[in-house]
């Protein structure tokens, strides 16, 4: 019925769908609902927690001699979490590709005229 009122369709509409329609709606619903809560975690409590930090450390900082090093919201977040995120947005696999992608390198280099120790 969630489906029925999102979208707009009738009974006989999500009757017609195929199995591997409603896998795919489901896999596109997960992937959007991840995304959301991840959004929510980040700008909401993760940010909250970097800010409380912050100041605590600048606090501490003021009155000590060491100095402050902020900390990002993203400190605050699971790892497993932001590899979901990045292998549900693809973000993984075109890290993984830039990681890789060595001939592009060389040959920017080599047409700059760079050399290397060789």
């Amino acid at each position: 019925m969630l489906l029925a009122r999102e979208f707009g369709w009738t009974l006989d509409e999500m009757r017609e769908l195929r199995p591997s329609e409603l896998a795919a709606i489901l896999r596109e619903l997960q992937r959007q609902q991840l995304l959301h809560e991840y959004q929510e975690m980040r700008n909401k409590w993760a940010f909250l927690a970097a800010v409380i930090t912050n100041v605590v450390g600048a606090l501490a900082a003021a009155f000590g001699k060491r100095k402050h090093k902020p900390i990002e919201p993203d400190a605050f977040i699971a790892d497993e979490v932001k590899r979901a995120v990045a292998r549900f947005t693809g973000q993984a696999a075109q890290a993984e590709k830039r990681e890789t992608d060595w001939d592009a390198l060389v040959a920017e280099a080599k047409a700059k005229g760079l050399a290397g120790p060789w």
